[in-house]
Order: structure tokens, then sequence, then C-alpha cells
């Protein structure tokens, strides 16, 4: 009974932790005095998950902070920054009649160091020789603990001495002596800032304690953590927090268990095949950390959850898991709205987004305009969005294009379920087969409730049509009209057929495949005294795409060298399976000879259709040694290191 109470209370604590950070009331709902005004209750509150509102503006980069009481500053992905000032003092001798000639200035770039990289700039270039002789630096990446203060070019700065250690923090000390001539700093000083590739990241794609992750990586030691720009590791890094010493400080705090990496990991492979990389931002502590949080998650087009364990919905092709009829409904009132109210719908989008060809400021992307939604409104209703962690333009306007559509989805829809619906999470996709409701759709699960005393579970779902992403990525030119209730099924089929087939549709399908049947199956024989090979067997085994299209693939009997580790795979362009060996080769990698990496079993740009299928050890001649892996969903792709390991997805 004590284990038991100690779990319950674990789980109300964490629901608490992550709570916390969530700003406003947080109470379930009122018992209503009527139903309808119940379901009137739910609806507004689904619908204010449904249209969400555009994020407030960040504040410019370019302009230093100058204020004794500052905010810490924390830096992610690539870009410029002009910091927060921590010191300034003027000293020295005086030199040809000048006295103070010495100016020591510095500079607090970001917490949560040691960052990747980072480089002084003067007026958003490098540091030009014209200065030299005049301005000197000295930087730091942020080591904890760092061995020395920031150094000034000329001793002696007042209030700066070896103890003034900036630990854990990326920082440039500027030096600048006074030009008697006039000729330096005679327009006064130039815009001084730096230009970096800033904190790193938790990957647990990479962390081999992790299912399916393959490396050194491990959650809390920050030595393991490495640079990427990818918007959900971000996300998964700083809800968990960054420590020094065993202190945090920066980031939500959460435990590593509150935090639901499998979701993040799966995302992570998302925005690196959309492209949704371009990624730059500063968020400061003392803050709003749901914020923050959620302007991290809106640049890799996602939103979090707040559940017993923190997770995100983000977008991207999805499978039905399960398919909901009339017989998993309850008694209980159930509600469809048959299409958003015209208030709440959008048809044009101004992305805002941070440009590095404007010097890191917010600017105007061209509108995002849905000539079908604009046709269907009969005005223009338009909306504008910051992007405030984007830097590309057209990753800004991918994201707005989702958020056009989630004002045109089915939504809201509630629907009361027997127990057996009560293990989905939101973000996962059901398949909505109710006719007396006008339902045969694809559905993204926004939210749910559960009765402990009637195990019933309240569904809170938004309508997911397929067609949508290859628009929103920019792959057709022409949007596929609004979904409504009351469709034929020639409108349906005119719908789902609107976007094509275009080049760059196979990756989001392959980036999320996994295998069926292969897992475990794989085996091997030795072929005899003296000759040197191993026949291995891959089984028949069945392809899973995103979209939900399988493909079959028959295997076969393939020789091998003996006691060489091999990544498989073969390259399948159609996606429509067959059998190895005759309709596609079997590709064997063998990483770091012939210049091979483990790269090369993944699919990339050099390999877009390569489908990895797993990593086999060969035994050696007396049988012994060995093993085999099968792949894991996803399909995996998009690696950069030498040798990512059999069973990285």
């Amino acid at each position: 009974m004590a284990k038991a109470i100690k779990a319950v209370g674990t789980v109300v604590g964490t629901i608490a932790t992550i709570a916390s950070f969530i700003p406003g009331p947080h109470q379930p709902f009122a018992m209503a005095a009527s139903r309808i005004a119940a379901v009137a209750v739910t609806a507004a509150s689904v619908v204010e998950q449904i249209t969400t509102r555009p994020p407030p503006a960040r504040g410019s980069v370019t302009q230093i902070t100058i204020d004794p009481n500052a905010p810490q500053p924390y830096v992610m992905g690539e870009g410029y920054f002009a910091g927060v000032l921590r010191h300034d003092t003027g000293y020295g001798p005086t030199l040809k009649k000048v006295p103070n000639p010495y100016r020591f200035m510095p500079v607090v770039y970001s917490g949560g160091g040691p960052v990747e990289s980072i480089s002084p700039r003067t007026d958003f270039a490098a540091v030009s020789s014209w200065y030299s002789g005049f301005l000197y630096t000295d930087t730091q990446l942020g080591a904890c603990p760092e061995a020395d203060a920031l150094s000034p070019q000329w001793s002696g700065a007042p209030g700066w001495s070896s103890s003034s250690k900036l630990s854990g923090q990326a920082a440039i000390g500027w030096s600048l002596k006074f030009d008697k001539d006039g000729k330096r700093f005679a327009g006064g000083l130039p815009v001084m800032g730096a230009y970096g590739q800033w904190v790193k990241v938790y990957d647990p794609r990479k962390d081999s304690t992790f299912p399916g992750g393959s490396g050194s990586h491990r959650i809390g030691d920050e030595t393991t953590y490495e640079y990427s720009a990818n918007p959900a590791l971000h996300a998964g890094t700083y809800a968990y927090g960054r420590y020094q010493n065993g202190k945090r400080t920066m980031g939500m705090g959460l435990a590593a268990d509150a935090i639901d990496w499998a979701v993040i990991a799966a995302w992570a492979n998302v925005c690196e095949a959309n492209g949704w990389e371009n990624f730059f931002g500063v968020v400061y502590e003392p803050g709003e950390r749901w914020a923050n949080l959620k302007d991290i998650c809106f640049a890799g087009g996602a939103d979090p959850v707040a559940l017993g364990q923190l997770t995100f919905r983000y977008r991207a092709p999805t499978v039905a898991l399960d398919t909901i009829t009339e017989a998993d409904l309850t008694d209980d009132d159930q509600s469809v709205m048959a299409m958003q109210s015209f208030r709440d719908r959008i048809n044009t989008g101004i992305p805002k987004y941070r440009s590095p060809a404007h010097n890191w400021e917010m600017v105007d992307a061209e509108p995002v305009v849905n000539s079908t939604f604009l046709t269907e409104d009969g005005e223009e209703k338009r909306e504008t969005w910051p992007c405030n962690f984007v830097t590309d333009e057209d990753q800004a306007s991918q994201l707005v294009a989702y958020h056009i559509w989630d004002s045109r989805e089915l939504a809201p829809i509630t629907l009361v379920c027997k127990p057996r619906m009560r293990s989905y999470r939101p973000g996962e996709c059901l398949h909505l087969d109710l006719p007396e409701l006008g339902l045969d759709t694809k559905a993204i699960l926004l939210r749910r409730e559960l009765d402990p005393a009637t195990m019933k579970v309240k569904l809170e779902l938004m309508g997911e049509t397929s067609a949508k992403h290859a628009y929103c990525l920019g792959l057709t030119g022409t949007a596929p009209p609004t979904p409504a209730i009351g469709q034929t099924a020639q409108e349906k089929d005119e719908l789902a057929s609107a976007a094509s087939d275009p080049a760059g549709l196979g990756t989001l399908k392959l980036s999320s495949s996994y295998t069926r049947g292969l897992a475990g199956n794989i085996t091997q024989l030795h072929d005899g005294t003296g000759t040197g090979t191993v026949t291995v067997t891959i089984p028949d085994h069945t392809r899973v795409y995103a979209d939900g299209t399988e493909a079959s693939v028959t295997g076969g009997n393939f020789t091998l060298d003996e006691t060489t580790s091999y990544l498989l795979s073969y390259d399948d362009p159609d996606f429509a399976g067959g059998e190895l060996g005759v309709d596609f080769a079997l590709v064997e990698i063998t990483p770091g000879t012939g210049g091979q990496t483990g790269g090369d079993a993944y699919f990339s740009a050099a390999n877009p259709s390569r489908h990895y299928l797993a990593s086999i050890s060969t035994v050696n001649e007396a049988g012994e040694g060995g093993g085999a892996g099968g792949s894991s969903p996803p399909g995996g792709g998009g690696w950069d290191n030498d040798d990512p390991g059999g069973d990285i997805p």
C-alpha cells in the first residue's frame, strides 16, 4: 500500500510540476446546470486550442541590454545577438593628455554553456583591421567551470579581477582604446555583438539507453550534448532544464520521466525531413517559461501539451491508430461542429520572421494567401503570425499555412467513449467512422478526460486532412478545398487527390516508416570451413509508410563475409515493394571501409529512396558471435556522423 501511495504521489507531483508553468487557472470543468451548457463550455475550450492565437512578437536581438538587474539570456540555433552588458569601466594612465583612455566591457551572450561557437562582430561583420591597436576581444564559450576570467587587453580594470569568472556563460570581453587622433570611433562605437552557433542539446536518438537510440548522449550529462538547430531537440532540452553544479540555471526543470522523449525523437525526424532547422532565438530568465517553450515549439510546427507527461502535437502526415465506431460511444451527448465559425476562419496569413539579410530584425514575408479559402469566404481575412525563432521565409510561410488550415478543419469534435479508447494521447490520429454524426474522416486527438468512476473517456478532436501537408510544405500550387460535413463521395475523392505526389513528399513518408515482421527474425548460418562466408536469411516483411500505405518486401538468402559488421538497406524509389535481390539490390554498408559511413545506409539527399533494414554482425567459422537487429520506427535518415549505429531511427 505504501508503494501505491508513493506512486500516486509521484504522478500527482508530476502533473503539478507541468501545470505550474502554464499561466492561468487550472480547474476541472465545472458541472453545468444542463448538458447543453456543459457541451458549450467544452466546445469553447477546444476552439481556443484549435484557433491558437499568434504569439507576441519578440524584441530586437541587435540592441545591447544595459541594466544592472538584467535577466539571463539563453540563445538557441545560429545567429547574431547583441548580448547583456555585465560591467563597464574606463581606466588607465593618461596617454597623450587623455585620462582614462581604456574601456573594458564584458558582455554575456548566453547561459547554458559551453556553446558550440562564438565570434565577435562589429556592424554585423567580422571585426575589421581598421580597429587594429584600438579594439581587442577575449572570448569564452562558457565552460563550467571556466579556467579564467575574461582578460582586459590592458590590466588594471577597476571592479574586475581573476575571480570575476563567468562560468557556464558564453561571453566576450571588449577592450577599447580612445584614439587621440580622432580617426577610430570618431562616429562613436560600432554596433558590437556576437555571431555563433549557440547552446548544445540532448538528442534521445543519440542515447543508447533510449529505445532505438545509439550514442553517448545522456540526459542530464551536458558534456555529452551536441549542437543542433532542430527545434524539437531544443524544446525537450529546455523543458528538462540546464544545470550547473547540480543547480538549475535555465529552463523548466521537469524530471526526465515527465517528458515524452519518444515524441521528441519522432518530431525531430520530421523537422529534419521538412528542412525546419532555420532556427534562432533568444529567451530570458526570469521570464515566462511556458511562453518560451511555445515559441520554441512553434518554429518546429508543434504545440506543447501538458498531461501527466509533457508531450507535443506536431504537424506531419499521420497514420490512424484505431477506428472509433458507433459501438465505441456511450449514451452521453456527442458533439460535432460541421464547420468552424466564419469569425475564426482565416484565408491569408502574414509570416513575420527574423531575417539575417535585414540585420536579424523581424520582417514580413509575402502573404500566404489560400485562394480556395479566399473564394469560399468572399473577402480577405488575414492575421499576422510572428515566427519569432524562424530565420527563413519559406519555413515561416509553411508554418503559417498550417495555421490557416487549422482554422478550417472540422472542429471541435467532442466524443464520450467507452474505456477501450482511454489509452490514446493528444497528438495521435484516429479514424472516425460515425455515419450518424456525418463523420468519416481522420482526426487528431487534442485532449482527453478520464472519468475514474465510470472509466468513460471524453475525447476532443480536430479533423485531419491528409492533402494539406503537401500544400502547406509548398509542394502543390493549388490548395485543396475546405472539408465539411455533407460532401459527396466524389467530392471526398477529389479532396484526397487534390494534392499530387510531388518530389519531397516521399521523404516525409519514408522518414516515419517502419518494418513489420523483420525485427528478431533475421537468421544467419556459416557456409563451412574455409569459405569465409555466411548465409544471411532476411524474412518476408512489410514496410509501413507514414501516410498509411504498405509495401510487401520478399526476403531471401544473401552471402556476406564472416566476422564483419554490416548495415543493410535497399533503394525503392517507387515505394512499391518487391523482392530483395531481384527488384532491388541489397545495399551492404560496412562503415569505415572504402570511405563508407553509417549514414550511407539511410535516406539522404544523395540516396533519397534508401530504406534501412537492419544491422548485422556475422559469425565466425565456428558459428560464434554475431547478432542482428531490425529497423526501428521511424525509417531513419538525415544522419551526419560516420557511424550512427544499426538501430538508430
